[in-house]
């Protein structure tokens, strides 16, 4: 009886070893879904042109996380992990049974739990798939620890978890923590590095070196002595090793910020290798901060450098707040339309220039006259009479650049504009008119960067990138190369205010334009070598103006100051282009000297293109009337009477409102020009009469009114206006008023 019972008993349990084993190797045949292993939510990281991390960004899910290929782990991190973690685990399946089998003898002798079994393929099935620590979580774990080891290799095991094993905070991954702790890659780290970084596996919160600091001593050693008793560090190397303080946590980079944010939103890889240098991004962030410093809080700076052979960006700084004050700095000034103030004027130069109407030796007015009512003026509200072109770009006078426009044409101006890649000018040249080169629009810094690569590049447009190896679209020419070294030479700080010939100077340090927007909202300085472009702004993001906004004060010594720093003690500039011709010219008419003139000065022409006139004012003199100075130039001498007539108020096509309960509007009528007294016709009838530049006040009715004026000489103009009795206008340009 005994013995057929004994037999049950054995048949049972064979049995059941054998539905045991069938269901294990049934389950484990099952499919497993290994996406998850293989697949991360991870940071956005920005690293510069030598690899160096500039930025990393949380992940969605709040973590510092930066995946990387094992062979980009180093030697150390994955030798030291095993040894440390699993020393085992290129021999077992996924469950290490000897460890398995002495952790249970252990802890059936010690009546609780003194030792585990995991390995590391069990710990990264805990770490992608959690649940609960009881017996059957384990079953479990183990279970899917020997699936997934029928699926994946040692090598993507190994990697997925070194990837995603937590040390400390929110930091997952190796290569994260070594950012941390070390600020380098994995790759990079020594022995003793990997060692401290490895300690931190069983415990990270618990031993961190800058929380408990014997506690993680008492760990890296111990893993030291276990690497010496093995043979792979010599007693002399883990004497010294163990000596060594606890490391000191560096934190995360926090550099070219915007331009990771940017580059977030624009690109679909979590790690880009940029064109950014990261000590010229240091030091250009430093420069910023130390400059804002003594300026009222909401002003702060942006800046961009460029390389102009490639259109690389090598530093970005899109908030200088956000190194101080991060909560409050997150518009990125670089790509917020500003008014650009004077810093569109070179532009408008090289075109007139390419077209032929004027050279730098060009002279122009800069006299208030003829520009029918809207007259700009200077930044110092004074006016030189006549200059050259070269002078007036110098000293970017508003008046001639406002005559230079108009004679290339506004349509013009616009076009070439839009196609230098200014985005936001949307509007007709009519909606802009003459405050389009004054700076009545908007753009991005980043935008104008762009375009004055146009000129560093002798007349070549080419696209930004934050990556050196991009070819973007074919590059395209928008000036020639001679307008674009005159404009160059023009703005060259060697002879800025300076009266010697050009070429008798050593090399500049660079071209530089400055710009201030109306209202002293906007202060902005663009500076460019055959080498590099710098733009610089200071302004307050939210539009409203400070006494300090001046780029010459504010931006223009930050950006001289950053072109030293590029360039150092070189010096290197433009050769002159094959299209430009040297001529002797008459310093006083500016057009080729003619042998009667008393000097000359050499001045570049377009070959081909630049007007060959020669000088004919050294042939009469200048209180002779047939005197073949230009109208404006000889109204600049002290002949206004040499301008034509022109009506200047009230402004052609403009309608006009009347006050609220008023029958009629009185309407002033004023003109430039002319000869003597100013007589005024309204709608046929004789109004009264002005002298030049006076006033005539005339009341009119509702309606459409037809204004005549004409002088002693018989020279007239004539404009047309309507008067309405609406009682409220919708915009400014209703009132008749210019738009600022």
């Amino acid at each position: 009886m005994m013995r057929k019972r004994g037999r049950s008993i054995l048949w049972g349990v064979l049995l059941g070893g054998v539905v045991l084993l069938g269901g294990g190797m049934y389950l484990l045949s099952l499919p497993l879904e290994v996406t998850p292993f293989c697949t991360y939510t991870p940071s956005f990281a920005l690293y510069d042109r030598e690899g160096r991390l500039l930025c990393l960004l949380r992940s969605p899910d709040d973590a510092w996380l930066i995946p990387v290929p094992l062979k980009e782990m180093g030697k150390w991190i994955p030798l030291l992990a095993v040894e440390s973690e699993d020393r085992r685990f290129f021999s077992h399946p996924g469950v290490d049974f000897l460890a398995l089998g002495r952790a249970i003898w252990q802890n059936l002798c010690a009546r609780r739990v003194v030792s585990g079994a995991s390995t590391i393929t069990t710990q990264l099935v805990r770490l992608v798939l959690p649940r609960e620590r009881t017996l059957k979580g384990k079953l479990g774990e183990y279970l899917l620890a020997l699936r997934l080891e029928r699926v994946l290799n040692k090598e993507d095991i190994l990697e997925s978890y070194l990837n995603r094993i937590p040390l400390g905070g929110n930091i997952k991954g190796v290569e994260a923590a070594s950012w941390y702790y070390f600020g380098k890659s994995a790759k990079d780290l020594t022995l003793l590095e990997a060692a401290s970084l490895v300690s931190l596996f069983p415990a990270p919160e618990r031993f961190r070196p800058d929380k408990n600091p014997e506690g993680f001593l008492k760990r890296r050693n111990a893993l030291l002595e276990r690497l010496c008793r093995r043979g792979i560090i010599a007693q002399e190397a883990y004497a010294l090793y163990a000596s060594f303080p606890p490391p000191i946590p560096r934190g995360f980079p926090r550099l070219a910020y915007h331009a990771a944010w940017f580059l977030r939103q624009t690109t679909t890889s979590p790690r880009v290798f940029s064109s950014l240098s990261f000590p010229l991004e240091e030091w250009l962030e430093r420069l910023l901060d130390e400059a804002l410093v003594t300026l009222p809080r909401e002003i702060t700076a942006c800046a961009v450098v460029v390389e102009n052979s490639t259109g690389a960006i090598l530093a970005y700084v899109g908030n200088a707040r956000f190194r101080r004050d991060p909560e409050q700095a997150f518009v990125d000034c670089l790509q917020a339309p500003r008014s650009p103030g004077s810093t569109l004027k070179p532009f408008v130069y090289a075109r007139a220039f390419d077209r032929g109407l004027f050279v730098p030796s060009s002279i122009i007015a800069d006299t208030p006259f003829g520009l029918r009512g809207n007259v700009p003026r200077n930044f110092d509200e004074g006016f030189r009479g006549p200059v050259s072109c070269e002078m007036a770009l110098a000293l970017s006078l508003n008046v001639p650049a406002v005559r230079v426009a108009r004679k290339v044409g506004l349509e013009d101006v616009l076009g070439l504009l839009q196609t230098l890649g200014f985005s936001k000018l949307q509007r007709s040249a009519d909606f802009y008119g003459d405050a389009l080169v004054l700076g009545g629009c908007e753009v991005t810094p980043l935008e104008l960067a762009r375009a004055y690569t146009a000129l560093s590049r002798l007349g070549e447009a080419i696209s930004l990138s934050f990556f050196r190896e991009d070819e973007g679209p074919q590059n395209k020419r928008v000036f020639s190369p001679g307008s674009a070294y005159m404009v160059a030479e023009i703005l060259a700080d060697r002879f800025r205010f300076n009266p010697l010939p050009k070429r008798t100077l050593p090399t500049p340090l660079c071209a530089f334009k400055t710009g201030t927007s109306y209202g002293l909202r906007d202060a902005w300085t663009v500076a460019y070598n055959p080498r590099y472009t710098v733009l610089v702004w200071f302004g307050d993001p939210r539009g409203l103006p400070h006494e300090e906004l001046v780029g010459i004060r504010l931006a223009a010594p930050c950006a001289l100051r950053i072109m030293e720093y590029l360039m150092g003690r070189e010096r290197v500039w433009y050769g002159c282009p094959e299209d430009i011709e040297w001529r002797e010219v008459c310093p006083v008419s500016g057009k080729i000297a003619s042998p009667c003139c008393e000097g000359t000065i050499p001045a570049p022409f377009l070959k081909g293109v630049s007007p060959l006139e020669v000088c004919d004012l050294h042939a009469t003199s200048l209180e002779n009337p047939s005197s073949p100075w230009s109208g404006e130039v000889q109204a600049a001498l002290g002949r206004p009477d040499a301008i034509p007539l022109a009506i200047v108020s009230p402004v052609p096509g403009r309608r006009y409102f009347t006050l609220p309960g008023a029958s009629s509007l009185r309407l002033p009528l004023r003109a430039e020009g002319g000869k003597g007294p100013i007589f005024w016709f309204v709608d046929g009838t004789y109004a009264g009469q002005s002298q030049p530049g006076g006033t005539l006040f005339v009341s009119l009715p509702p309606g459409e009114h037809h204004i005549i004026a004409s002088d002693k000489s018989g020279q007239s103009d004539t404009t047309e206006v309507v008067v309405s009795s609406t009682a409220f206008a919708k915009t400014r340009r209703d009132f008749g008023a210019p738009l600022p």
